[in-house]
């Protein structure tokens, strides 16, 4: 590489590169990707020793965004996407016994990942039975267990286990919105922040992804009823769907 580029090291301590599973070094990457903003410029370099360091590359031009990106990341100001792919990625560190700093190569750390270093305290794990609504972004799997993703309304992906019958029944439902009713395992993080772990369909329905204007101008049209007396309907239908 010529001095135009800027590299990045994700170093994962616990683990080497003899270590790291091909499976995790792809889910690794996804999220690396992910919260460095998906950025076209982003390139794989290679793997080193010194625990396990990805290390990455973009054009000097593209560090400056990326940058400002990754100092964003534990902070209150993190959007709430990258904020769910940094949980997403500290679940990835936990399950690998592991923790991670992502910065310059040979430079600070621009962001650390706690993982399994999270503190115990602030840590919890609840199962429950509830529902999750979201856009179908994906059914694969060769098995009893068939992957489903769900794309929910904050940007989040939600990597999501059903029985075959039930995913060949979502398969065409590809790209629309929908509700499941499963089990799901949820985790308090040490930022205090809610994370889907697993979630366990049994059952789901296809929901009107109209939008919300035009929900309400459709009730509105329904002769006798008290919403064509509400100036903003729109504001008082977001209230009580708050409550």
């Amino acid at each position: 590489m010529t001095k135009t580029t800027v590299h990045y090291d994700f170093c994962i301590d616990s683990l080497t590169p003899e270590t790291l599973r091909l499976g995790r070094f792809v889910d690794y990457v996804a999220e690396l990707h992910a919260i460095f903003g998906s950025s076209e410029d982003l390139h794989f370099s290679k793997i080193r020793k010194g625990s396990a360091v990805l290390e990455l590359w973009a054009p000097e031009k593209a560090a400056p965004k990326l940058d400002a990106r990754l100092r964003l990341v534990g902070g209150t100001d993190a959007p709430p996407e990258l904020a769910a792919h940094c949980r997403s990625l500290n679940n990835l560190l936990r399950r690998d016994n592991a923790s991670a700093k992502l910065g310059h190569k040979n430079g600070p750390a621009l962001a650390r990942f706690a993982g399994v270093r999270t503190p115990l305290a602030q840590e919890a794990v609840v199962h429950e039975t509830g529902t999750l609504d979201g856009t179908v972004v994906g059914v694969k799997g060769i098995d009893d267990s068939v992957q489903v993703w769900i794309k929910t309304d904050d940007g989040a992906i939600h990597k999501c286990n059903a029985k075959r019958d039930i995913a060949r029944q979502l398969a065409p439902l590809w790209d629309c919105y929908v509700r499941l009713v499963g089990k799901g395992k949820w985790r308090r993080d040490g930022d205090c922040r809610w994370t889907l772990d697993e979630f366990d369909i049994l059952s789901f329905e296809q929901l009107d992804d109209a939008p919300l204007a035009q929900v309400v101008s459709g009730i509105q049209q329904i002769a006798g009823n008290d919403w064509n007396r509400i100036d903003d309907a729109q504001s008082v239908w977001r209230e009580l769907r708050a409550d």
